[in-house]
């Protein structure tokens, strides 16, 4: 298979030692760049570069190949593409930042010190290269030397405008962060339950802009997807960017609510919600939450009552045309909760939710597009049609105290356009059926004896 460079390029392999590289190559080289740097409450935890370090002293494992490319118009001379955990854990421990079997290196003796910065390793130095190279080569030393998750193969992409605005939105040291990956002065995580680890929420944040990258409603999110993202230089960043962020406000004025009432946002919730979002986009057209605590609290019950079925409602087996596996409506809602590859699964998530008697819709969500109500002449010809009487209680109903009623709710699939679907009902009643049917309202309100 050929690889896609943009040139032939150059390189030449340089045997040096450890003392040669801490003097003479890390101080002119960027052991950091935006392609490997990684959140920085990671950076906290230094075990691997202590075993870095133990491995090539006390054990003589050799510290590998380092790759560097040379920089051109830079205060530095070379910038790391592999091996940068590496070359920061030798700058780290010969400066004293941490000490290795509780010696640190001004503890070694003459002996110890001596091998130690005389241990060779190899410098693998290319010539100039563009972004693409250079991620090109991180992705093809780490598809086959290391393992590495998509996402910091994906981050390997360097200084480009999609890679930086995911990393932007999530990381606290670009200055640019979404409040809702704020984190706490012990660098965890101040809303949520997830941490950046093995770069976790940029996966989340660049399936988010893929999906408006396409069109904003429900879809795949592959691996692939993300991969195609990435590598399209004609993507329009700011338009892109502003619809995240709005994805992104939605989602943290509903983790604030969560910690307020019970705890942090854990993984599964949040996707689900980010998932309605999307649901949302794509059924309602223009929409705003005006009431994060009570959406929030109705949807709450849902997702814990499929999640939990603490009452053992949904052990029934699915039968969906699009699912092999034989599992219960819990555990398939479980599943679907982490599902990036199908929009049916997707969708029947949140169709469950949606559905669900206690997802009262119309209590925490304010529809906006007019285009998807009804005219004044035709929710006038309807109540014509209905003799001037509420669908619901079959009273004398005026036309300033009714509303415009889809039987079946948009959200659910039903019409805006067909007059069959929309019925002339008192304001008081289309504020509390939600996403039910004018029948079911009314068997519930016969049943309590208000009509």
């Amino acid at each position: 298979m050929s690889v896609p460079f943009t040139k032939k390029l150059k390189h030449k392999n340089v045997i040096t030692t450890i003392g040669k590289l801490f003097s003479e190559y890390l101080p002119k080289t960027d052991c950091n760049p935006i392609s490997q740097r990684l959140p920085i409450f990671v950076e906290y935890d230094n075990q691997k570069s202590v075993g870095i370090i133990d491995t090539t002293m006390n054990l003589g494992v050799s510290a590998g190949m380092i790759t560097v490319v040379k920089l051109v118009g830079s205060k530095f001379t070379y910038e790391s593409i592999d091996g940068g955990h590496r070359k920061r854990a030798i700058r780290d421990y010969i400066n004293g930042e941490f000490a290795v079997n509780g010696k640190f290196f001004e503890d070694l003796t003459d002996k110890e010190t001596t091998n130690f910065l005389n241990t060779e390793i190899v410098l693998c130095v290319y010539e100039p290269l563009s972004n693409y190279d250079k991620g090109e080569i991180f992705r093809i030393l780490n598809g086959t030397m290391h393992k590495v998750n998509n996402q910091e193969i994906l981050n390997s992409y360097g200084d480009i405008d999609i890679a930086n605005a995911v990393r932007y939105a999530v990381r606290e040291e670009f200055q640019k962060q979404h409040l809702i990956f704020e984190l706490t002065d012990a660098k965890n995580s101040k809303w949520i339950d997830i941490q950046n680890k093995r770069l976790k929420l940029e996966e989340f944040v660049a399936r988010i802009y893929y999906r408006y990258y396409e069109d904003g409603n429900l879809g795949s999110r592959t691996d692939k997807d993300l991969m195609k993202m990435y590598s399209d230089d004609t993507i329009k960043i700011k338009k892109l960017s502003e619809k995240v962020k709005k994805h992104l406000d939605f989602l943290f004025e509903l983790v604030k609510v969560k910690k307020t009432v019970m705890n942090k946002m854990g993984w599964k919730e949040l996707n689900t919600l980010s998932n309605l979002c999307h649901y949302f986009n794509e059924k309602l057209g223009e929409w705003k939450m005006h009431d994060a605590e009570k959406f929030y609290k109705n949807f709450v019950k849902v997702f814990y009552d499929y999640s939990v079925d603490v009452d053992n409602k949904w052990k029934d087996v699915v039968d969906f045309d699009f699912e092999n596996a034989e599992t219960t409506i819990k555990e398939t809602f479980n599943n679907y909760t982490t599902c990036h590859d199908s929009y049916k699964k997707q969708e029947q998530l949140c169709k469950w939710i949606v559905e669900h008697k206690n997802l009262k819709i119309n209590q925490g969500i304010t529809i906006l597009d007019v285009k998807r109500l009804f005219k004044k002449e035709e929710k006038e010809a309807v109540l014509a049609r209905q003799d001037l009487k509420c669908a619901v209680d079959g009273k004398k109903l005026d036309y300033a105290d009714a509303e415009a009623a889809h039987d079946v709710a948009y959200i659910l699939g039903g019409s805006t356009t067909d007059l069959t679907n929309c019925a002339m009902i008192r304001k008081e009643y289309n504020r509390k059926m939600g996403t039910m049917t004018i029948a079911q309202y009314k068997k519930i309100l016969i049943a309590e004896g208000k009509i």
